[in-house]
């Protein structure tokens, strides 16, 4: 996007667009060519005139030109501004009686922010002189959660301290491939109808939903952990295949007599690296992530992106699922799920293509992601302590699309709601040079 200057943008607009802006500024001439009319907007811009433009904002579009003056490149980004502040400022005067028009007349942050090519910006020379007065905005802030709520929407809270359950489930789970009682597919290499039995059995508290069977209109939401546990050993060379049963492997060997904390370190920074699955495929209601060309992007990426920001997160506290995710989208910590979102669809190509509006947003794609990469593979390591409900009706925001009427959610993980990094997390993060065990509270 280029910056240009204030004259360029005000040059750029029509005579009707530079006529409709006057009405912000009662001292200007609104008579006369275009020339003239620029010339006019251009002396009130100028001075003491300018500040008082700018005090005669609302509080949410002083924040959007401050934004935008200190963003470096001048650019008014929407999507980062909704999620650091929940609301968008009006460029549009609001008027009832346009209530069905798309635009009304342009408010007087449209003297700040232009418009060009898809952005609104603030031209270069006006940006200077902002700096002058216009406070920088206060950086981004991740609110934290004193005492969790008992209930989640309409539904309780559970809570699940994984440290410690990562701690005692590790080395059961190397006993058990030692003993040749996990297996998996010789194909795909995912566990099996027994081994995820025998999970959900044997591990720290049993998975983390009840097993039930669905009835006609049910959707499973089967294991969780106990389908994580395989694909990361795996993934971190900590046992090999035999046919379909797993085996240590020199590493797993090494393992058994190596500090818990170590190894699950080294599991949590291969994982990051691995290719052998994407977790986004265990969101079976969304379909066609194997079409042919690639509909889906490369998971290393999602994984740091969302590694990076749990770094930031202060250890022991309790952060929302909802809050993590607008820091991420505020500070431009995203990442891209699909190439392709068109060819990703629920129940049929066409009518349920989620390459349609509002079908392929953040909440639908990305958050989804990161739901399950936190539930299934960071929650079941120890890096994370989890606070979750049931997933039906847990995160409704799905049920404008084509093809939901039927589904109670979106993703088997749409109940995670809370999680706070671990003394095992930060250890495995980075965030800290030492490891010292943290005592066990749900507060």
């Amino acid at each position: 996007m280029p910056i240009i200057s204030l004259t360029e943008a005000l040059n750029n607009l029509t005579v009707d667009n530079l006529k409709s802006l006057m009405r912000w500024l009662p001292e200007a001439s609104r008579i006369g060519k275009k020339s003239g009319l620029v010339e006019e907007i251009l002396r009130n811009l100028a001075g003491d005139r300018l500040q008082a433009l700018w005090e005669g904002l609302d509080e949410t579009q002083r924040l959007a030109v401050a934004e935008a003056t200190y963003a470096g490149d001048g650019c008014f980004n929407a999507t980062r501004f909704r999620a650091k502040y929940g609301r968008l400022p009006n460029f549009s005067v609001r008027d009832d009686r346009r209530r069905h028009e798309h635009h009304g007349p342009p408010t007087a942050l449209c003297l700040f922010l232009y418009y060009q090519n898809g952005w609104r910006y603030v031209p270069a020379d006006l940006n200077e002189r902002l700096m002058a007065f216009v406070p920088a905005p206060e950086p981004v802030r991740l609110d934290t959660v004193d005492t969790l709520p008992g209930m989640y929407g309409e539904s309780p809270l559970s809570v699940r301290l994984c440290e410690r359950d990562a701690l005692a489930d590790l080395p059961l789970l190397l006993r058990l491939v030692d003993q040749g009682k996990l297996k998996v597919s010789e194909k795909t290499a995912l566990p099996g109808t027994a081994t995820l039995q025998l999970l959900c059995g044997q591990l720290s508290g049993s998975d983390y939903y009840a097993e039930h069977v669905p009835g006609p209109t049910d959707q499973e939401i089967g294991p969780i952990k106990a389908f994580s546990w395989p694909m990361l050993l795996q993934a971190a060379g900590l046992v090999q295949r035999n046919g379909s049963k797993l085996v240590l492997s020199k590493a797993g060997l090494t393992a058994l007599t190596t500090p818990t904390a170590d190894v699950l370190g080294k599991i949590w920074r291969k994982w990051l690296r691995a290719t052998s699955l994407d977790e986004f495929s265990r969101i079976d209601v969304i379909k066609g992530q194997k079409a042919k060309g690639g509909a889906m992007g490369a998971v290393a990426p999602r994984r740091a992106a969302i590694a990076e920001m749990l770094q930031r997160c202060p250890a022991g506290e309790w952060i929302s699922i909802d809050a993590f995710s607008r820091l991420m989208v505020a500070t431009g910590h995203t990442f891209d799920v699909a190439r392709d979102p068109w060819s990703l669809y629920i129940c049929e190509a066409d009518y349920g293509s989620l390459g349609h509006s509002g079908y392929h947003d953040w909440d639908i794609l990305q958050l989804r992601y990161m739901l399950c990469f936190l539930f299934e593979y960071a929650a079941p390591l120890g890096i994370l302590d989890i606070a979750y409900t049931e997933p039906a009706g847990a995160r409704p925001n799905f049920h404008d699309m084509w093809g939901t009427d039927e589904l109670q959610f979106l993703s088997r993980y749409d109940g995670l709601a809370y999680f706070r990094v671990t003394s095992l997390g930060a250890y495995c993060l980075g965030a800290s040079g030492h490891y010292t065990p943290a005592r066990s509270s749900l507060a």
